[in-house]
């Protein structure tokens, strides 16, 4: 089934963690971060209730709980017994008071930044991709969820979509269900052993299906953008030390200098 109505105005993350929003970036579809992009735990029903509360009282310092340091990047991971998220990617390891500030303040640019953008829409789409090892998510909770966005932005048309891991289906044999106004399925096997979700799979999947969302950025956002990922690729920590490595990598090609 093809998706054939026009493209959103902005298009976001419900989770249930990160592949989400990277699958959404790699398939053109999110172009800034957003609350909800790296957030593990929660259900569906309860995020859209965050989101629709426009994210009333969820990150009070008094409500984290440390967990232990994280094995994977070295920061700490802290449960919210309030929302019953996991920061995992949020704060340095140790005491909250360390870094909550810093911390409080991004999420606050984030949470006005969604907020703005979804008062400001005529067409929202909300993502969420269960763990392929995750709770299943009913019919009715997935309605459920896009009413609460709906209400919470009256002024726009909102759509959800909600991928489930069907270990019976390929990707060729995927299913992409309307389960009632403005609320879809998709349904193939994206399991991937090593990184849980294929990511790749899920922005195909997004793309083939014709979805498409309005790149919302200004001009100097879109430089900075581009710049980040240059020094991200080049491995640079500024503008010119990006051109520097540029420089040096063309002069390795055109002398046939290997790499030391």
């Amino acid at each position: 089934m093809k998706n054939n109505h026009e493209r959103y105005d902005v298009a976001f993350s419900l989770g249930a963690a990160c592949a989400c929003s990277v699958a959404l970036r790699r398939a053109g579809l999110q172009f800034a971060s957003f609350p909800l992009d790296w957030m593990a735990g929660g259900t569906l029903a309860e995020r859209a209730a965050l989101v629709a509360s426009r994210f009333d009282g969820w990150l009070e310092k008094d409500d984290f709980v440390y967990k232990g340091p994280n094995p994977l990047n070295g920061l700490g991971m802290f449960w919210n017994r309030r929302t019953g998220l996991n920061h995992l990617h949020d704060f340095a390891d140790g005491a909250i008071e360390n870094s909550y500030a810093a911390v409080r303040e991004k999420y606050r640019r984030r949470e006005t930044r969604l907020c703005s953008l979804c008062d400001a829409a005529h067409r929202i789409l909300c993502v969420y991709v269960s763990r392929p090892v995750g709770p299943k998510v009913s019919d009715e909770e997935l309605c459920r969820s896009r009413r609460l966005l709906a209400d919470a932005f009256p002024a726009a048309k909102v759509e959800i979509v909600h991928f489930s891991s069907d270990p019976e289906r390929s990707f060729s044999d995927r299913r992409f269900t309307v389960i009632d106004e403005g609320a879809f399925r998709f349904e193939f096997d994206y399991n991937d052993p090593k990184r849980d979700v294929n990511v790749n799979a899920v922005a195909r999947a997004l793309v083939e299906e014709g979805f498409t969302a309005k790149d919302h950025r200004t001009a100097e956002e879109k430089r900075a953008y581009e710049l980040a990922q240059k020094m991200k690729k080049y491995g640079a920590s500024t503008k010119t030390g990006v051109f520097v490595a540029k420089l040096k990598r063309r002069l390795r090609r055109l002398f046939g200098i290997p790499r030391a």
